[in-house]
C-alpha cells in the first residue's frame, strides 16, 4: 500500500487553505451524505426501540410513557 499524498496547502489573505481536486471534493460530499443518512437511521431505530420497550413494559403490567426508555 502506497503512502497517502500530502494535501496541498495555500495561503489566502493570511489563512491557510487545503486544496483538493473536484473528484476528492465530490467524494467528501458523498461521504458526508452517507454519514448523515446513517445518523438518521440510528435516530429512527432509537425511537422504535423506545416504543417497543414501552409496549413491553405495559404488557408486563408496568406503566410506561410512550418514547420513554426504562
Amino acid at each position: 500500500m502506497g503512502r497517502r499524498p500530502l494535501p496541498h496547502r495555500i495561503r489566502v489573505d493570511g489563512e491557510v487553505l487545503v486544496v483538493i481536486s473536484e473528484k476528492e471534493y465530490e467524494s467528501l460530499l458523498a461521504t458526508r451524505r452517507q454519514v448523515g443518512a446513517g445518523g438518521a437511521r440510528i435516530r429512527v431505530l432509537q425511537q422504535a426501540l423506545a416504543d417497543a420497550l414501552a409496549r413491553l413494559a405495559l404488557a408486563e403490567g408496568g406503566t410506561a410513557t410512550e418514547g420513554e426508555v426504562p
